[in-house]
């Protein structure tokens, strides 16, 4: 038996877990629409988990640019919110990029 090439075996994985799903999602759809065909069911759950990948996939690129966001001006991971102080290193780092920084013109520094 030839071996599936390692970048179809994720594809497969999908398909397998997508008919899964709709399987299961028929039964209670089947009772909710019983004037829909076989096929139409399929297509209406195909459907509704493609909407649903679609929309974890939009919130997780947005969650993410918002994280990337607030790290790249100065704030703490959330992560460490966990623990009891900054990330080892971070208090030094904001005080040397302070002291780097030219101060602006027309704001105290007091």
């Amino acid at each position: 038996m030839a071996k599936l090439k390692l970048h179809t075996l994720p594809w497969v994985r999908i398909l397998v877990a997508v008919a899964a799903v709709t399987g299961l999602l028929m039964l209670p759809v089947r009772e909710l629409a019983p004037g829909l065909s076989t096929w139409g069911l399929v297509l209406t759950c195909v459907a509704g988990i493609g909407v649903a990948l679609a929309v974890i996939a939009v919130v997780a690129v947005a969650w993410l640019q918002v994280a990337q966001f607030t790290l790249r001006h100065g704030g703490t991971d959330a992560q460490w919110f966990w623990f009891n102080g900054e990330p080892p290193g971070l208090v030094a780092l904001r005080r040397a990029r302070a002291a780097a920084r030219p101060p602006e013109q027309g704001r105290s520094t007091s």
